[in-house]
């Protein structure tokens, strides 16, 4: 039998980055499947935080197998299916529940969810309309839903939702901050710029209430990584010996085009898949902040640096191989993998990566008005924003004078502008030769999970190009933040 205490234990370990041990005791747990009474939802969770998806599934599983059979259980299940990335496993749970039609709104989100980032998108509105039609004030189904569609093809949504939102009777904050970032974008979508702006602001505000942000602590962190990542200090930093070529790192600004240009990737025949899997993160959970800060004093110091290296190398790619696993090119774009470039780098010598930049008054736009579900509390704040963007600028920079080998720079502009020129440039660096197929990448059916699920599945079009000059009191704003952060932005 296993007890609480146990599964606290793996839980410590987890916390104290102690992958392997804790690796050691889920798969322990599984095998000797101890006790169906154990919390097999938790144990899942667990081993997705270390990066293992084969056994959180296998965890996911027990949870299903022993637990009570009803649509709560079976909800949670397929959510974990999910977050796991089987998204058809996910889908195929819940569906004999919308089959019966069943009323029950949760199931007809995570259905209309899982089939957006599907790029299913028809399919998705009529789940989300359904359980909207069950829970008109349920904010996430709104938000999702709006993700989706243009509300000038939908003219009688706005009005629903507008109703909805003056009858809302709640004190969740989360979920009044979805419906006003859901009005936001449908009157964008309606050019009623004033009211949208109005909406993306007041949603802002009750989020930067609820998510605390340094940007001292922001500033420090950058500075030291760039102090210890110096041209002198590779010098003395062993590189691994991993062979492994087929990860891609694709480096740039969250909103800056990342997704984009991973989509248009995937499309390739020998591109496996592309996503934000933080195979880099689980590979460097051991790693405390000065370790992760000052890395290269830190291996200097270590008793076996390239046995450190090695492991770090190792794990990347059984996380990677477990989400694609075969052949082709792995399109890393995991969100803080800029921070840990240094790392991947010198843990892959084989990896190339792609850096791509795109106008600052856009790319700050485009965060502000982006719910992030997590790790971007810097986001909702605009002064949070230009210091953000002026540290990862900064970084990416430095990256690209330390490995100017392996960093090919491309601007979001001429990808939509001019995309053939351009993926011929990222073919070339990869070694691969240019497909045609790359234009069409928004017929790939390979699942997305950014906020910008809604945009990749439409043909490429430059609509995006300036739309932050639709708000000219956040560029004002944007300006005067990016004064105090000692910084003038780009705004050409």
């Amino acid at each position: 039998m296993v007890s609480q205490y146990d599964l606290n234990d793996i839980l410590c370990v987890v916390r104290e980055g102690k992958r392997t041990e804790a690796h050691a005791l889920i798969a322990h747990f599984i095998e000797k499947k101890p006790d169906l009474k154990t919390d097999w939802l938790k144990v899942s969770a667990l081993a997705l935080r270390i990066g293992d998806t084969n056994l959180a599934a296998q965890a996911a599983d027990l949870f299903h197998r022993s637990g009570p059979k009803n649509a709560e259980t079976d909800i949670q299940y397929a959510g974990l299916y999910a977050e796991i990335g089987d998204l058809d496993r996910a889908l195929q749970v819940v569906t004999p529940y919308i089959v019966r039609k069943v009323a029950l709104p949760s199931v007809y989100h995570l259905a209309g969810t899982v089939q957006a980032q599907q790029g299913k998108l028809h399919e998705a509105r009529l789940n989300l309309l359904q359980a909207l039609a069950l829970a008109p004030q349920l904010g996430i189904s709104w938000y999702t839903l709006a993700n989706i569609v243009d509300f000038n093809q939908h003219p009688g949504l706005l009005q629903k939702m507008e109703l909805a939102f003056s009858q809302l009777q709640t004190d969740d904050q989360r979920n009044i901050q979805q419906f006003m970032y859901a009005l936001a974008k449908a009157f964008n979508d309606r050019r009623d710029y004033n009211k949208a702006w109005e909406f993306y602001a007041a949603g802002a505000q009750v989020m930067a209430k609820l998510n605390g942000y340094s940007v001292d602590n922001d500033t420090l962190e950058i500075n030291r990584i760039i102090a210890g990542f110096t041209n002198a200090a590779l010098q003395t930093l062993p590189q691994s010996r991993s062979l492994y070529h087929r990860a891609v790192a694709v480096l740039g600004l969250p909103r800056s085009g990342t997704t984009l240009l991973g989509q248009m990737l995937c499309a390739h025949s020998k591109v496996k898949g592309a996503g934000e899997f933080n195979a880099i993160g689980a590979a460097c959970m051991h790693l405390r902040e000065d370790n992760f800060t000052d890395f290269p004093s830190f291996i200097a110091r270590h008793g076996h640096s390239a046995a450190a290296l090695e492991h770090i190398a190792n794990v990347y790619q059984q996380v990677a191989e477990q989400r694609y696993s075969g052949q082709g090119y792995i399109i890393d774009k995991s969100l803080n993998l800029n921070r840990h470039f240094g790392i991947w780098a010198q843990a892959m010598p084989k990896g190339k990566a792609v850096y791509i930049s795109r106008n600052d008054e856009d790319t700050a736009w485009s965060c502000f008005k982006s719910n992030f579900r997590s790790r971007a509390g810097w986001s909702w704040s605009i002064p949070h924003i230009a210091a953000y963007i002026k540290n990862e600028r900064q970084l990416l920079q430095h990256w690209q004078k330390l490995y100017a080998d392996r960093i090919l720079h491309i601007c979001y502009e001429d990808l939509v502008s001019k995309p053939k020129e351009v993926l011929t440039k990222v073919c070339q660096h990869l070694d691969l030769q240019y497909e045609p197929s790359m234009l069409s990448f928004y017929k790939n059916n390979g699942p997305v999970f950014t906020s910008s699920v809604g945009q990749v599945h439409q043909p490429l079009h430059q609509g995006n190009v300036g739309l932050s000059q639709h708000y000219p009191d956040f560029v004002s704003q944007l300006a005067q933040a990016s004064k105090v952060a000692g910084e003038q932005l780009d705004i050409s």
